[in-house]
């Protein structure tokens, strides 16, 4: 489940980054807090790499920016409210206002497929989206995938 993968240590509210390049930074500093700087700029190139290829920008204020790559041995989410961030816009025009960074290891592919199909799915849920943006703590945030989490009864794992 998601928030069996999500701790509040990975998410922030909100976020303090200004620019798109900036958040992807920060939300992979996020999901390796516990990694070289080395790492983290090796992971960011993966992120930023996928990014270039298509935005991560989905629509309706969300964005999922996510790579597969080696250069993580088990699967790290991190997740934030974005605010002031201007050059992130999805295809239909809306800013990105919540994102979550999805990294996995190239050969757990199904795993990376079902976490970005639950993110979708928790976006889409009207309840849960206005909850997430309504959080002022990473607590209350990971308190809205919980119930999320508990009402879809959907593993990503």
């Amino acid at each position: 489940m998601l928030s069996e993968l999500l701790t509040t240590e990975c998410i922030r509210i909100p976020l303090s980054s200004q620019s798109k390049a900036d958040l992807l930074r920060e939300l992979v500093r996020l999901a390796l807090a516990d990694s070289s700087e080395e790492s983290v700029c090796a992971v960011l190139d993966a992120v930023e790499e996928r990014e270039f290829q298509v935005s991560t920008a989905m629509g309706g204020g969300l964005a999922v920016p996510h790579a597969r790559t080696d250069l993580v041995p088990s699967l790290r989410l991190s997740a934030g409210l974005v605010r002031g961030v201007r050059d992130y816009a999805a295809p239909d025009g809306s800013l990105v206002q919540v994102a979550f960074l999805v990294l996995t290891p190239l050969a757990a592919s199904t795993a990376h497929v079902r976490v970005l199909a639950s993110l979708a799915r928790l976006h889409h849920r009207a309840l849960s989206r206005e909850a997430m943006l309504a959080a002022c703590s990473p607590e209350e945030f990971l308190d809205v995938i919980r119930r999320s989490d508990r009402e879809a009864g959907v593993l990503v794992t």
